[in-house]
């Protein structure tokens, strides 16, 4: 009874994100690329168990439009909502996703954007999409300690950008003639680009 009692208190204390159907743009298999969307980024969100992910299913409610996705969210009970677009031009494809407060209308929606040179280079970063959603809802990673975001070789990266030192040689002559930055999370804001 007591584990029961434990196991509601804890959904009650999850946060509600309501993700809309994605806004797809593509000549071809947009229902099929809508609902393969959506089940694979209601899967990684719901890795965080301070998350309750509620997925809207109805493919009239994709939309771009942020009053719009509120609406729907506050129908369906959401404290946040997740919505976007994705579109496919030639073999490339891009994802651009929204998050917002469903009761806070003044604050803009944080933007997470990404592309790839085709669609199986997207699969991959969608770990890291789903990984800044979360951030974006609830402000901190599970653990406290700085977010990450998973590249398409599953390898975690910071998520500041940290300078890589100029490699040297044996001879202690530099190899290379510039720093290299190493990859971050897509941008929230300025539409950086996770590759």
């Amino acid at each position: 009874m007591l584990a029961l009692c434990a196991g509601i208190a804890h959904a009650e204390e999850r946060v509600r994100v309501a993700l809309l159907p994605m806004l797809v743009r593509s000549a071809e298999g947009r229902e099929y690329l809508q609902q393969g969307l959506s089940d694979m980024l209601v899967a990684r969100l719901a890795r965080d168990e301070r998350l309750a992910v509620v997925p809207v299913e109805d493919p009239q409610k994709a939309t771009a439009d942020l009053a719009a996705a509120r609406a729907t969210a506050k129908a369906n009970g959401a404290d946040y909502v997740v919505y976007g677009t994705f579109t496919r031009f030639g073999e490339g494809a891009s994802l651009e996703l929204l998050c917002a407060p469903v009761r806070e209308e003044v604050h803009e929606p944080r933007r997470i954007y990404v592309h790839a040179e085709n669609m199986g280079a997207l699969m991959p970063l969608l770990d890291g999409v789903a990984q800044r959603a979360t951030y974006a809802v609830l402000g901190a990673p599970p653990d406290g300690g700085p977010a990450v975001s998973t590249g398409p070789s599953g390898e975690a990266s910071p998520a500041k950008r940290e300078t890589i030192p100029r490699q040297v040689d044996e001879k202690g002559g530099k190899i290379g003639n510039r720093e290299q930055r190493a990859p971050g999370l897509p941008s929230d804001t300025a539409g950086d680009v996770l590759r």
